[in-house]
């Protein structure tokens, strides 16, 4: 916590950080033509875009206005949530919508009278879309995620202190897990690793399954109710968010025993293609150096499911999304260029879909025109506990 400002007892990102993104976001507004744009939407699993222009995390769905003419206003849901908006926000125009989601909307229609463009960022409804006027509305989401694609360096120290949790979090697996465990308590270990510093899950993906018969090879987004076994691997995929930043790490673990000859193969094939990747990762690397590496995987005879490489830290998950060439290759072209400042994952998720079989390994990284800053910093092996 010691990285970041803090007002009132909370994080806040600093006054030039906040003048670049409506800087920014004015740009935009001059090159639609826009007199105004409306930002809206809950804190979730990726949507930030309220918190992103505000500082505060909403849990219910509001509405932030930027108009050409006026201050900033955000309108607050819920009574009782205005408190702490007004602590936490740097936008201190802030009123009430309402008691229900119909008064919002009306507050927000009536605010936006005589608006003849209007720019939308993050979750607008459509019903809401409707009664502000669907024709007048502009979709701003493609120029929001472009921007959210590169982070500054204000942002890495969020995204960084993510990063740190989400080793804790692996470390905390490698100590705890062991025969007799139900999977569902691995969320647990997890979320116990960060919850007393503000950190908050987004994701915690996890397998477990016997390496002699396996029966999963990605894993799940929500744990089964399964026993853990000596002889099983467990594969996980951890996102913890701080502030409205996240890193990634992916990692396998063998538990009480041994890999068998093929997971040895597979995270040998995994690890091998992650160095390989992450080796030409820079300012200008293009997708098609990506899928050039990437063909190591299906010559050792093994294929992928999960991605292979996406653009993350914050803001969503994030295009371009990479694959394999056999497996439907990629969002963006193949002389597609990463700009300087990029948050991205590779993450080689390895599979022989005859036998289900699969492993995991990957980290968050920052590109910079000499290479990557690895935000993730637990070792990457193929990690023995229980």
């Amino acid at each position: 916590m010691d990285d970041v400002l803090q007002v009132n007892g909370y994080p806040r990102y600093s006054p030039d950080e906040m003048d670049r993104r409506h800087r920014r976001l004015r740009e935009l507004m001059e090159h639609h033509r826009l007199d105004s744009v409306l930002i809206g939407g809950a804190t979730g699993p990726h949507d930030t875009s309220v918190q992103y222009y505000c500082n505060w995390p909403p849990l219910f769905p509001v509405y932030l206005i930027v108009s050409r003419d006026d201050d900033p206003e955000l309108v607050v849901r819920l009574w009782n949530h205005i408190p702490d908006a007004e602590r936490i926000s740097v936008v201190e125009n802030i009123t009430f919508g309402g008691d229900d989601h119909a008064d919002l909307v009306d507050r927000v229609a009536r605010r936006l009278d005589g608006h003849r463009r209007i720019g939308t960022i993050g979750v607008v409804p459509y019903a809401d879309a409707v009664a502000f006027g669907a024709d007048r509305l502009v979709d701003l989401n493609a120029d929001y995620f472009a921007l959210r694609v590169v982070k500054t360096d204000e942002e890495m120290q969020y995204v960084r202190i993510a990063s740190r949790m989400n080793d804790e979090a692996v470390a905390a697996l490698a100590s705890t897990t062991t025969p007799g465990m139900n999977e569902y308590e691995l969320a647990k270990v997890i979320e116990d690793a960060y919850l007393d510093r503000r950190g908050t899950n987004l994701i915690h993906f996890t397998l477990t399954t016997s390496m002699a018969n396996p029966e999963f090879f990605v894993p799940h987004q929500y744990q089964p109710d399964r026993i853990i076994q000596a002889g099983d691997v467990l594969v996980t995929e951890i996102s913890t968010t701080f502030w409205g930043y996240t890193g990634q790490i992916l990692r396998t673990l063998c538990i009480a025993g041994e890999p068998t000859s093929l997971y040895q193969e597979m995270y040998e094939v995994a690890e091998s293609t992650y160095s390989s990747i992450a080796g030409i990762m820079r300012t200008g690397t293009t997708i098609g150096e990506i899928l050039d590496r990437a063909e190591a995987i299906h010559e050792a005879g093994f294929d992928i499911w999960d991605d292979l490489v996406h653009c993350y830290g914050g803001g969503g998950y994030l295009a371009p999304i990479v694959r394999t060439r056999p497996n439907r290759g990629a969002t963006h072209p193949d002389d597609w260029a990463y700009p300087k400042g990029t948050v991205l994952v590779v993450q080689p998720n390895v599979i022989d879909l005859p036998t289900r079989a699969g492993v995991q390994v990957g980290d968050s990284m920052w590109l910079r025109s000499d290479g990557v800053e690895v935000t993730q910093k637990h070792p990457r092996e193929l990690i023995r506990c229980g």
